[in-house]
């Protein structure tokens, strides 16, 4: 695998594309044009988070040295564990008050929130990352640990493994046998598959590679092909696949400003409070909106932004910058 010289402003700038589309995914449709925003991102967005989070993970994991499992878990707790359980604990506070304040229940699993990420429609994605990121880490140790290394990779792969079954027999968002059995493989594969295309330079042909695969997912939709297995389309990891190879072989080609690029995380997971936020203002001044194509995508751009300026404001503080989004 290529030693990357700095990260790849094309890939940075694809993530912002993604996380516009996390945004426009859980803002309602009233109309069909409006829900073709949605569904043009569904399949994209998370899909292409959790492969290019598992391809830079996996970079990681080459370059950390000794000390792997200690080095890893630091960095992990810090960069996304504590952030996800200080926006789980805002989350479900904001749930409990909304649920006193409508006189209705709040429906909060405290446990399914916390581990399976159940407080906020978003964050089930980060308890499943780790689980692919668990696996990869435990094959690292296997295949390249001493012997101590080796134990604790078959441990935290029976971890993970008894966490992901607990979630199927419970049906936690976000989870299926589909998920498990075929999206986790096809995204844990497809990352380690990316690390042999990386490169410091433009390569056509890593961009002809990506653009064919889309080009062929995108052929298989349009004719109603979707290759689902229980419940769990195999499209997904490959259109995100296809749309890293772009990434990669466009190397720095479309560079985005550093406000929009390194606050990706950020905007995941606090876009839906300021989303609730609106919409319940919306609801108390009884305003009535139509979601139509562009009210949606205004909207979209909307939320977007505010969600950029609260972080922006959040930096500012060293505390809250770690808390609540896992930065230095």
């Amino acid at each position: 695998m290529i030693k990357l010289k700095e990260r790849n402003h094309t890939i940075d700038a694809f993530r912002v594309l993604a996380i516009f589309g996390v945004v426009a995914i859980h803002i309602k449709n009233d109309t069909s044009n409006a829900a073709l925003i949605g569904n043009f991102f569904t399949p994209l967005s998370v899909p292409f988070f959790y492969i290019v989070s598992l391809l830079y993970f996996i970079i990681g994991l080459k370059s950390v040295g000794d000390n792997v499992v200690k080095k890893t878990f630091h960095k992990t707790f810090y960069r996304i564990v504590l952030p996800y359980l200080i926006w789980t604990v805002i989350y479900v506070l904001l749930r409990v008050i909304k649920a006193q304040l409508i006189g209705a229940e709040s429906g909060i699993v405290f446990w399914r929130a916390f581990f399976y990420g159940e407080s906020a429609v978003q964050l089930y994605f980060i308890p499943y990352l780790l689980s692919m990121q668990a696996i990869i880490l435990s094959l690292y140790l296997l295949f390249k640990g001493n012997v101590k290394n080796k134990f604790y990779g078959i441990t935290l792969l029976i971890s993970t493994a008894l966490f992901l079954k607990i979630s199927i027999v419970n049906n936690c968002f976000g989870n299926s046998i589909g998920f498990v059995l075929i999206g986790i493989p096809s995204y844990i594969s497809f990352a380690f598959l990316s690390t042999l295309f990386l490169s410091n330079r433009i390569n056509i042909k890593t961009v002809c590679i990506g653009a064919t695969i889309i080009a062929v997912i995108v052929a298989l939709i349009e004719n109603k092909i979707d290759l689902t297995i229980s419940d769990y389309s195999a499209l997904s990891p490959l259109l995100a696949f296809g749309l890293l190879l772009m990434g990669i072989g466009l190397y720095d080609s479309i560079r985005l400003p550093l406000v929009l690029t390194s606050a990706t995380y950020g905007v995941y997971l606090a876009h839906i409070l300021i989303l609730e936020g609106f919409e319940f203002i919306i609801d108390k001044a009884q305003i009535i909106l139509n979601y139509g194509f562009f009210e949606k995508l205004l909207l979209t751009v909307f939320i977007f932004g505010i969600s950029i300026i609260l972080l922006l404001l959040i930096r500012k503080y060293s505390l809250l910058r770690i808390f609540l989004l896992g930065e230095k």
